[in-house]
């Protein structure tokens, strides 16, 4: 960086100073067929300073806000540093947002233009319902058929070129760490979303807290595979990596993280834990598959067979498996970054064991994001860290988790009981559960809203249940219920593939009951009696984006859940045996 962080006016001006101290530099990367191509730090300025000028010829002014709707890309990243440059307010909203929640933030943010990802996007809602004149909206691609005359992001650019750009370098300059940047709307998993203000300082002072305990350097490469809208992916792969000289290859998608690793030869991967979970279920699977003296080294080297551990075994066994691993993850990786929801301390240590370090984290979207982390030298598995060290934090007397500092939100855009509930005397109040060990390193229980009160009166964490379910190769996924109730309940989404390799291709359904008792059953077997499952039933499909019952980062929405699946949670609750016809175990 040319300047240190806490001399960078703004976001818009940090982009655009790392550019100008290297400017032939990488900066970052897209997948083209097999191989990833690079861009330029001039390219990309040049870019974002089109923009930017485009949206000041439409008459953009500061605190405008601008709707950003599209999906991961070099494209979305000069989107929003154009718009932080002119001192309009990005927000971010998931391209796959439902119609109910878009509509409901529209309404409530008023925004003076429209960045979209395609005409699908724009043909989800009438022209009508989106409340802005045509020629403030741009889409990612050229519209076609009936939304011809919407203008491309490409168009933006050209308006741009014809201002003078003593205009633009005017607005920047204007452009302070007190100003609103983005509103982000949080998904949720209960009722409407609530819009978080963060300002530029927020943001600046976030990256710099955490800084300290996840070493961020230029040169470095980072996969981008979370959604940008995510405050969580903005913090770190965009605002982080981009103002401290890092390298940003975008994945394709999800689902071709792997291959995408293995093509752009990334340092840092930034993840929450159900990519982890995957990976880790997929290498057991693969050494607990591999047959000959080779697979009983592995195995017990890495302790997942008993046996005699020869002198020296552990260690080779160690090696050739991360050799492995890391060819197969593009040859360069050193750690992983983890955070939006809890990891399960045994897969935290396994890779910490490997020598592939998970760095876990806390978070949320009011605290811009990152609140607490493991240090990279330091790593406790089960912990998500210490507090950032410009935070300061506490747990309360009923063992809420509370925060304040520098990147502490500006509040809930037109929602002052909402930030007055949230905010007391500048401390957030963060409804999570968790306690400080001897060492101040911080442990989540569960969140604060989310406690299972049973008919005992016992306070039950349902994260910790479901954490311990999910991490049983037999099951992907898995809820817990309880209110009220003698006993714990779950709806379970088995990982079919091992089913039907263990059962056959058609399973019996008594087989199916009797292999998931038993893994439920060995995954809580040291938990007390309150905190067994003693009834289950298989949900029909996955928890999904599309149906609402998964957030776009993969968290599980539990009210939802319980909405959809309703009469299947009654057949569970009911005192008397279920039949078998009603799947519930």
């Amino acid at each position: 960086m040319a300047r240190p962080l806490h001399h960078i006016p703004s976001l818009g001006a940090g982009l655009l100073a790392r550019c100008a101290q290297d400017p032939t530099g990488i900066i970052a990367l897209e997948r083209s067929g097999d191989r990833y191509v690079a861009t330029k730090a001039a390219d990309f300025a040049a870019r974002v300073r089109r923009r930017a000028s485009g949206l000041l010829q439409l008459g953009l002014g500061t605190g405008d806000r601008v709707l950003l709707m599209a999906r991961n890309a070099m494209d979305w990243a000069i989107m929003d540093f154009a718009i932080l440059s002119i001192g309009a307010v990005t927000v971010p909203v998931y391209p796959n947002f439902g119609q109910r929640e878009l509509h409901y933030i529209l309404g409530d943010c008023a925004p003076s233009c429209l960045l979209l990802q395609d005409d699908s996007v724009y043909a989800r809602m009438a022209p009508q319902a989106w409340g802005i004149a045509a020629e403030r909206i741009f889409l990612r691609g050229s519209g076609s058929g009936e939304h011809s005359e919407l203008r491309s992001w490409t168009d933006l650019e050209h308006l741009g070129e014809m201002l003078n750009p003593a205009r633009f370098q005017e607005r920047l300059a204007g452009v302070e760490r007190a100003n609103l940047a983005t509103i982000v709307y949080t998904s949720g998993t209960t009722g409407w979303p609530k819009g978080v203000m963060l300002n530029h300082g927020n943001i600046l002072s976030n990256i710099e807290g955490f800084l300290s305990y996840v070493p961020l350097r230029a040169g470095q490469r980072v996969l981008s595979v979370l959604p940008l809208s995510h405050v969580f992916e903005r913090g770190t792969s965009h605002f982080g990596a981009y103002l401290l000289g890092l390298e940003v290859a975008y994945a394709e998608r999800p689902e071709t993280l792997l291959r995408d690793m293995a093509a752009a030869h990334p340092e840092i991967v930034i993840a929450v834990p159900r990519v982890f979970q995957l990976l880790h279920q997929r290498l057991r699977r693969n050494l607990m598959e591999r047959r000959g003296w080779t697979g009983h080294l592995l195995r017990r080297g890495l302790g997942l067979e008993k046996g005699r551990v020869l002198p020296g075994q552990r260690a080779l066994a160690r090696r050739l498996v991360v050799d492995k691993l890391r060819r197969q993850l593009g040859g360069k990786l050193r750690y992983f970054v983890s955070g939006g929801a809890p990891l399960e301390p045994a897969i935290a240590a396994f890779f910490l064991d490997l020598g592939l370090p998970i760095v876990e984290g806390y978070g949320m979207t009011e605290a811009s994001p990152v609140i607490a982390a493991n240090p990279l030298d330091a790593i406790h598995p089960g912990s998500v860290g210490r507090f950032l060290p410009n935070l300061e934090g506490r747990v309360a007397e009923d063992g809420e988790i509370l925060v304040r500092g520098p990147s502490i939100m500006m509040g809930y855009w037109n929602n002052p009981s909402a930030t007055a509930e949230a905010l007391d005397a500048g401390w957030l109040h963060t409804g999570d559960i968790g306690e400080l060990d001897a060492e101040g390193y911080l442990h989540i229980t569960d969140r604060k809203k989310d406690l299972i009160v049973n008919a005992g009166g016992e306070n039950i964490p349902p994260q910790k249940i479901e954490m311990r379910l999910m991490a049983d190769p037999y099951i992907e996924q898995a809820v817990v219920f309880g209110d009220r109730l003698p006993y714990l309940v779950a709806l379970v989404y088995p990982q079919w593939d091992l089913v039907h390799e263990k059962l056959g291709s058609e399973p019996g359904e008594r087989d199916v009951q009797r292999l998931l008792r038993q893994h439920i059953d060995a995954a809580l077997a040291d938990l007390p009696a309150f905190e067994q499952v003693r009834r289950f039933a298989l949900l029909p499909e996955a928890c999904n984006e599309v149906d609402g019952t998964l957030t776009p980062t993969l968290k599980i929405r539990r009210r939802q859940v319980a909405e959809r699946y309703a009469e299947l949670l009654t057949s569970l609750e009911r005192d008397s045996v279920s039949r078998p016809g009603d799947r519930a175990y």
